[in-house]
């Protein structure tokens, strides 16, 4: 087995069994949220216990032992491997004596004290009375068939306990501890002791527990009032603790979920390497059930989440004489930050506006909520429209804080001139498009600051509207996409797709929507992508 460790030694990342993907995208197994690395920017092999790195014609490159790879290289123990805004090393560790499983989790630095578990044993010299292999087996398997029969964690995590002390009968203890996610604070989930089940925790020791989190790695104690790693610990000689054994259960990203510690009095209970190994083939399955219930819970809350953000959007397009209207709205996520909107307004207007909201996700898409609600009462209220967008930003100085914005659009439509006033607050200039003629960005020199409660006197560009002709908006989802190669699609080949589209608003952007999909060619979309626009038409 193998895993890649953080430089800095804050945190390690378990590699997977034959292909690990490196990048921005979500769906890599090692994910780097920095704009310098591509979507899919690296990935490591296993190949016959042999692990090579390749390069996927990243845009920056990756480095290994400081100098750029061209071609898929072989990897040594210790290597230094170096992407933007990550360096690691490479370390694989050799399983003679213990498990694959055990040596990736229980990685040991030089110098580091170790529990003398072999000479413990030998000194002691009592017989231990063993467990047949095959109930470790079937002690696992009824773990696994626990994690196919629900997704509550507080039915899966006690039938896991009580199966390890199938096998572990001299155990005196045991418990599943696992981190807030919101306080970080460690929780029972599952308790055994002396007979009795249930959450409520007997006294213990956060020594080895602290020390498990921590490190990321499985302690072994054959007496732990002999282990001079915890002689400093009165916890352990005031409860009469024996012999130890503490997991942590790691999460598929590296992060430690929680522990599983199991311990007796017992002077005769001795825990071995083997009884570790089957604890920790336990910890993964913990770790499984763990992250599947959670992402159950997660699913529901968004496709809550969804539905909620679904009903701020338009439920149709508005249907008005001498003009036709194109929107498409493709999020990311299964949530995202872009919102759009048609609001009728006093004195026969509409406006149509366009926001994208800095980041992704629920924090985003309620960030979202909240501008829609504010635009549309700031615009109905405020006819003068650079003055209702300044109104608007200063409205939302409190909801984003310091560390939150988001661009923003409108134009506001005299139904009865088909004059139409631009107002734009750091987002990417609409297109003004016209037969034969540009097509030419609109207010690209007087875009004020984006909506985040700086104060600032937002200008307007008013424009008429002859027949035929429409105004497009989009997101950065749109010039921001990516090819497979990491290039960019770019505004030059949007506006090329556009200048060549014949007819109205809704042949554009059905144009632009195909031409990204074609230039994509199935890569995963990496923003949330929008456009709206509206046009004349040619009987108006």
């Amino acid at each position: 087995m193998a895993f890649l460790r953080k430089t800095d030694g804050t945190r390690s990342f378990p590699l997977r069994p034959r292909l690990t993907l490196i990048g921005r995208e979500p769906g890599c197994d090692i994910t780097i949220a920095q704009s310098e690395v591509s979507g899919r920017h690296a990935i490591i092999i296993n190949q016959d216990a042999h692990y090579f790195i390749e390069d996927l014609h990243s845009l920056n490159g990756t480095l290994l032992n400081r100098r750029a790879i061209r071609e898929r290289t072989s990897l040594a123990n210790g290597d230094t491997i170096e992407f933007p805004g990550l360096a690691v090393t490479f370390h694989e560790i050799g399983t003679t004596g213990t498990t694959g499983l055990s040596a990736m989790v229980v990685p040991t630095e030089p110098g580091e004290p170790q529990a003398s578990i072999l000479s413990s044993v030998a000194a002691i010299g009592r017989p231990r009375p063993d467990v047949a292999p095959e109930a470790k087996l079937r002690a696992i398997l009824e773990i696994s068939e626990a994690l196919g029969t629900t997704l509550v964690l507080d039915k899966v995590l006690p039938r896991i306990l009580e199966s390890l002390f199938t096998i572990f009968p001299k155990a005196t203890r045991g418990f599943i501890l696992l981190r807030d996610p919101e306080t970080g604070k460690l929780v029972p989930k599952a308790v055994y002791a002396q007979g009795e089940h249930g959450n409520t925790l007997p006294a213990l020791s956060m020594t080895v527990i602290d020390q498990a989190v921590e490190t990321g790695r499985a302690i072994l104690t054959v007496d732990a009032g002999q282990d001079a790693r915890f002689h400093s610990s009165e916890s352990i000689h005031h409860l009469k603790l024996h012999s130890i054994m503490c997991v942590p259960i790691v999460g598929a990203s590296g992060t430690v979920l929680g522990v599983i510690q199991i311990d007796t009095k017992d002077s005769k209970g001795i825990f071995i390497q083997d009884d570790l190994d089957v604890l920790l083939s336990a910890s993964a399955q913990a770790a499984r059930a763990i992250e599947l219930a959670r992402m159950h819970e997660e699913q529901r809350d968004l496709e809550a989440a969804n539905r909620i953000q679904h009903n701020f959007l338009p439920e149709a397009r508005p249907q008005i004489r001498g003009l036709e209207f194109f929107d498409h709205y493709s999020p990311a996520r299964q949530i995202g930050g872009d919102y759009f909107d048609y609001i009728t307004l006093p004195g026969n207007r509409l406006a149509v506006t366009l926001g994208d909201v800095a980041g992704k996700g629920i924090s985003a898409a309620l960030l979202m909520a909240r501008l829609s609600a504010a635009a549309r009462f700031c615009l109905a209220t405020t006819p003068n429209v650079p003055d209702a967008v300044g109104r608007l930003n200063n409205d939302l100085a409190r909801t984003f804080g310091e560390d939150r914005f988001a661009t923003f659009a409108v134009a506001v439509i005299d139904l009865e001139r088909f004059t139409v006033t631009v107002v734009n607050a750091g987002h990417p200039p609409p297109l003004y498009c016209r037969p034969g003629h540009g097509p030419d960005p609109i207010a690209a020199d007087n875009a004020g600051l984006p909506l985040s409660g700086i104060p600032w006197q937002y200008e307007a560009k008013t424009i008429r509207l002859e027949p035929w002709e429409a105004v497009l908006f989009y997101t950065d989802g749109v010039t921001e996409a990516r090819n497979c190669d990491g290039v960019l699609y770019g505004a030059e080949r949007l506006r090329g797709v556009v200048r060549q589209s014949p007819g109205g608003v809704e042949q554009i952007g059905s144009a632009v929507l195909a031409d990204v999909t074609r230039f994509a060619a199935g890569r995963s979309q990496a923003d949330d992508l929008t456009l709206v626009g509206f046009g004349r038409t040619r009987a108006s």
